[in-house]
């Protein structure tokens, strides 16, 4: 049996016509629920902002396939002299077009849109079970796991922007 790296596997997959855009809150909420919450029927992601904030999303076929939430909020674990902090929040892809680089575009558009609007560094509590996708996206692990009632195992994953990707290397923007 010979195995593939996932590199080599997401090269395989043919590139899909999908859309990122930003929508609004309401337009993801069946798409979160169905994904980060199945079988709660009345589940609606607590979404708060007292600052600014957006929500992105990418269609393939018309249909919503993948959303993520950013605002600007500290975590409980401060990163002082980092700059401004936003949160990544509610992000989901439909299972049909997990691990085919649809969320990755999302998080993509979501991390430039943040940097447009001066935010220096990104952090979300992901769930154990996406931490490949995190760190392959350039976050990483800091401190202990913890566990979300209802959702399992999370971990403190950050990014701090102003790097762009070159391969498996990051280098500081000039």
């Amino acid at each position: 049996m010979i195995l593939q790296s996932n590199a080599d596997f997401l090269r395989t997959i043919p590139t899909l016509d999908v859309e990122v855009r930003l929508i609004s809150l309401e337009e993801g909420e069946e798409l979160r629920r169905r994904v980060l919450r199945p079988g709660e029927k009345n589940w609606r992601i607590s979404f708060c902002p007292a600052s600014d904030f957006f929500h992105m999303g990418a269609f393939h076929a018309s249909q919503l396939v993948s959303v993520a939430s950013f605002l600007v909020e500290s975590s409980d674990n401060a990163f002082i002299g980092q700059g401004e902090s936003w949160r990544l929040r509610g992000m989901a892809t439909s299972p049909e077009m997990q691990s085919r680089g649809v969320g990755g575009r999302v998080l993509g558009q979501g991390l430039a849109e943040v940097e447009k609007r001066n935010g220096a560094l990104v952090w979300c509590h992901g769930r154990l079970s996406a931490a490949r996708f995190y760190q392959n996206h350039g976050f990483e692990s800091v401190g202990d796991v913890f566990e979300i009632p209802g959702t399992g195992l999370h971990a403190l994953y950050i990014r701090k922007l102003g790097l762009r990707r070159s391969g498996d290397e990051f280098h500081c923007n000039s």
